[in-house]
């Protein structure tokens, strides 16, 4: 099952999505051409332009709007479902994001949401093993000795090891915990769908092992509470 297609269960016909880091537009596409109602929101003007090309080729119809994840451009309680891949690394406040993120969903809506892993053993922006175990202030001489670094953009958000968010998964749930949702590890719920009352088995590796060190992101659900 492609990410649009899992995302596509959660939302009724009718519902209103908001994809926050839209890119190049490839999720608003997909949810465009299977006729639900989609926004965007991105920073970056050329991803933008892109984003309308491609859905001018395809003869759809996308809405975008240029602006921060940090402060939505939308009235409370408007989105049945918003997508947020692999953009909490890059904005300057992830967690005043996924307030944001609260305020604009309506009551029952749902999220998914990435996080990077803090101690994964490979670190998939910069394509280096155990990088991550490292002390943060080490890492920009190692990337600099390796001719890997990167620097943060006004454009494209922060890109630098250092002052990109990372976080362990406890962590992570306490935040969103703290906002108001209800947190769902997507990989624990398909292993208990998947497996069973022979789950067990597979948990215990995934939480002690997988989940901690192995996977470089956690994939997350997450549910607006009834107020």
């Amino acid at each position: 099952m492609n990410h649009a297609k899992y995302c596509s269960q959660f939302i009724p016909t009718t519902g209103k999505i908001l994809d926050v880091g839209s890119g190049n537009g490839k999720f608003l596409c997909a949810m465009a051409k299977s006729g639900f109602d989609i926004f965007g929101i991105e920073l970056n003007a050329k991803y933008i332009d892109k984003a309308y090309e491609t859905a001018n080729e395809q003869q759809i119809k996308i809405n975008i709007k240029q602006a921060r994840a940090e402060k939505l451009p939308f009235t409370d309680s408007y989105f049945d479902f918003i997508n947020c891949a692999e953009v909490s690394e890059h904005v300057e406040d992830p967690v005043q994001m996924c307030r944001e993120i609260y305020r604009v969903l309506r009551s029952d809506g749902r999220c998914y949401i990435s996080f990077h892993n803090r101690f994964s053993i490979y670190d998939y922006h910069y394509h280096l093993y155990f990088i991550n175990w490292l002390p943060r202030s080490w890492t920009e001489l190692l990337l600099k000795w390796l001719k890997k670094n990167k620097q943060d953009s006004s454009d494209i958000g922060r890109q630098k090891l250092a002052t990109m968010h990372y976080y362990t998964y406890d962590q992570v749930k306490i935040i969103l915990s703290k906002i108001g949702f209800q947190v769902n590890d997507i990989r624990e719920d398909k292993i208990k769908q998947k497996f069973g009352k022979l789950a067990i088995f597979f948990l215990l590796p995934y939480f002690l092992i997988l989940r901690p060190f192995y996977f470089n992101s956690f994939h997350i659900l997450l549910e607006k509470k009834k107020c």
